[in-house]
């Protein structure tokens, strides 16, 4: 610990083995910035030398699994359920309760069975198997789960509420189904159903509810549709219908996970969204894999030495580690890698069982949501981390004075930046509360808070539909855009440019006043290229140039021609004359 505060440790005698390590390997520039000299830069050399090293492993690993079939896998999947050119009924058409039948009668069932079975089971488009059967899953509410007003008593006697945990149905339904009875649970709520709660547009939806898988064939997939709709199986306590299935492609070693979701407005109508995810679950088939194995390896190696690295800065350090961004954004690309190798792991550990149970459990159904969900995890935490190491270049290149100009601005700055920004959000959600009130009725943009906002950070980037708003409110809709766009567009934001301006003019003045140091981290790298060049026997431009000056300088001067007095020369005669 000593030795690296004082960064002289042969002054005080020859330093232990674990020292001598610490020093040549762990020793950071953030603690060389004690010592300072040629010693700080050769710790910054060695340290973007090394994390060019990371970025490159760490870039191999992330794009090693992503591949532009990814998007043309999606998009066929999207052709034939959502909103292809051949489909009569697309999922976007799905407004209604025979809207939503017409589409699992025809749109669905042609899209599972669109190619002929064989003996290993169904493909869709004759290269993507089905892994195990289709289902139809949906949530019920209870008729009790509003209470009607008093003065219509003698009106209505039901009432259904929007969806809520505690409101949910799950009595056993009444009805009799020949080939429904055959395949699943239809009739008897189940609490768990191997899946996992989902987010929709109107509410989060628990993981229970009433199932029917599909069938192999066709015409029995046909039948359970039919008498499912025959027995009223959508009624008006449904709340969502969720279909669910997965696909495999052995061309690509990709899995896609589909899910539809018809969400029942209590007003009437459905709103329809879906869930498309392509994704490589299976590793370490081919050779390409094993050699994005071997990048993974090295990428556990370089972090445990960061994760070695910043232990030994905060024992250097202490509290005052704390106080430094860029160690801060360290923490998070390790935890994330971390993080990663986690999902990884458990991903390896889990999909051999999915596909060995859809395959042996074929008429069942196997849900791949659990593991789909956290591969998506998987790939948000490696773009992040990725984006983030990306960022952190910035801290190698400090030595540029570009670059310095433009970190101390923003660092000077920040206060001023975090008080226009309080301003700023008071005067912007203003705005948008007044749009949600004033318009969110009437106009799909402003239907909700959430809504409102995007519409309004929309309306500064220039994208926005001013007639709609003309339409909404013949008067309140021009004064409001006009309003916003004033005080927004013309004031605040200028604010915000002038803060950034002003400061940057007041750093760039005083750096060109400061005076030059006498060894720069771009003069040392120089130096450092002039040794190898010279290691090598290879003159660069500048020893060149330098050679060529010195040349120039040796050559002898002509001899003066020393005249006795009262002699003249030929040319003073002209000259004279």
């Amino acid at each position: 610990m000593e030795n690296h505060e004082s960064g002289d440790s042969h002054s005080e005698g020859k330093p232990g083995l674990c020292n001598c390590f610490l020093n040549c390997v762990f020793l950071s520039r953030s603690q060389t910035n004690l010592s300072g000299g040629e010693k700080k830069f050769k710790s910054q050399l060695k340290e973007l030398t090394v994390y060019i090293l990371f970025l490159i492993t760490l870039s191999v690993v992330i794009y090693g699994t992503v591949t532009p079939y990814q998007f043309y896998y999606t998009k066929s999947v999207e052709n034939l359920f959502i909103d292809g050119n051949n489909i009569e009924t697309t999922w976007h058409d799905v407004e209604t309760w025979d809207s939503l039948w017409k589409y699992l009668q025809n749109t669905l069932v042609d899209g599972i069975h669109d190619n002929k079975i064989n003996e290993k089971g169904i493909y869709i488009y004759n290269e993507n198997k089905l892994l195990s059967l289709p289902r139809l899953r949906q949530l019920k509410i209870s008729n009790d789960s509003c209470e009607i007003p008093s003065v219509f008593n003698n009106v209505l006697f039901n009432c259904y509420s929007d969806y809520s945990v505690d409101e949910e149905d799950k009595e056993t339904l009444e009805f009799f189904s020949f080939y429904a009875e055959q395949s699943s649970d239809s009739k008897v709520y189940n609490e768990k159903l191997n899946t996992r709660p989902y987010s929709g547009q109107l509410a989060r939806y628990g993981h229970g509810g009433y199932q029917q898988l599909l069938s192999t064939d066709k015409n029995i997939s046909s039948y359970i549709l039919h008498d499912l709709k025959f027995n009223g199986w959508i009624d008006r306590g449904t709340r969502v219908v969720f279909i669910d299935f997965t696909l495999y492609n052995a061309n690509i070693n990709m899995f896609c996970i589909v899910k539809l979701v018809a969400e029942f407005l209590p007003t009437g109508g459905i709103a329809t969204s879906h869930e498309i995810l392509v994704q490589k679950l299976l590793r370490y088939v081919s050779t390409k894999d094993n050699v994005l194995f071997g990048f993974e390896v090295a990428l556990i190696v370089f972090v445990v030495y960061y994760i070695v690295v910043e232990c030994v800065e905060l024992m250097v350090f202490r509290m005052n580690y704390f106080v430094q961004y860029w160690n801060m954004l360290d923490n998070i690309i390790i935890i994330k890698i971390l993080a990663g190798a986690a999902i990884s792991l458990y991903r390896s550990v889990t999909i051999n069982d999915l596909v060995t149970k859809s395959e042996t459990d074929a008429d069942s159904f196997t849900s791949f949501e659990t593991i789909a969900y956290y591969e998506s995890i998987y790939n948000d935490l490696a773009a992040l981390c990725l984006f983030f190491s990306w960022i952190k270049i910035f801290k190698y290149l400090k030595f540029n004075k570009t670059m310095r100009h433009f970190s101390t601005t923003l660092s000077r700055c920040s206060k001023d930046i975090l008080s226009f920004a309080v301003m700023f959000f008071i005067i912007f959600f203003a705005f948008a509360q007044l749009g949600l009130l004033l318009f969110g009725t009437i106009l799909r943009d402003f239907a909700t808070f959430h809504d409102s906002t995007y519409t309004l950070f929309r309306i500064i980037l220039g994208d926005f539909d001013f007639l709609a708003l003309e339409q909404a409110s013949t008067l309140l809709g021009p004064v409001f855009f006009i309003t916003y766009i004033f005080c927004v567009f013309f004031i605040l934001l200028n604010m915000f440019l002038a803060i950034i301006n002003d400061t940057y003019s007041e750093v760039k003045s005083e750096m060109n006043s400061e005076t030059r140091p006498e060894l720069e981290f771009g003069d040392y790298i120089k130096k450092s290229l002039r040794g190898l060049f010279s290691i090598c026997g290879k003159k660069t431009e500048e020893e060149e140039e330098e050679e060529e000056a010195s040349v120039d300088m040796k050559e002898p001067l002509p001899p003066l021609k020393v005249q006795p007095e009262g002699v003249h020369s030929d040319d003073e005669d002209s000259a004279d004359s």
